[in-house]
């Protein structure tokens, strides 16, 4: 199993993709969206007032299908990984990046019209 971390400055977002068995880790900040663009998601995170008691807090689990979005109630840690054996894909949008007025709606399918293009060319 692979894991990839993160902690995302405040513009950041981006498109990012798992393969089958990769985790993925980010520090997130409270009000982030995750959006689950290609497949399902398995999101885990333990309530962050709580975790200096560390294993002894219960895993939070969520699964996030495709086209959903989940919003962080807090700061905290959040795993994601691929909820079946196919790869998945995923776009982390930070509350704070949305400094020119526009909404989070409209910046995440900029950055899924980004994903696809970039698929796309891949493919081709």
């Amino acid at each position: 199993m692979s894991v990839c971390q993160s902690r995302f400055g405040p513009a950041c977002s981006a498109a990012s993709r798992l393969v089958a068995g990769q985790l993925a880790v980010h520090d997130l900040r409270a009000r982030t969206s995750i959006v689950a663009v290609e497949g399902d998601l398995q999101l885990e995170f333990r309530d962050h007032s709580l975790a200096w008691l560390g294993d002894a807090v219960p895993l939070t689990s969520i699964t996030l299908h495709e086209g959903d979005c989940f919003v962080t109630p807090q700061r905290g840690v959040v795993s994601i990984s691929a909820a079946h054996a196919n790869a998945a894909a995923f776009v982390v949008q930070p509350w704070g990046a949305r400094k020119d007025g526009r909404s989070l709606i409209l910046q995440t399918a900029h950055h899924l019209a980004s994903f696809v293009k970039t698929r796309l060319r891949r493919a081709a």
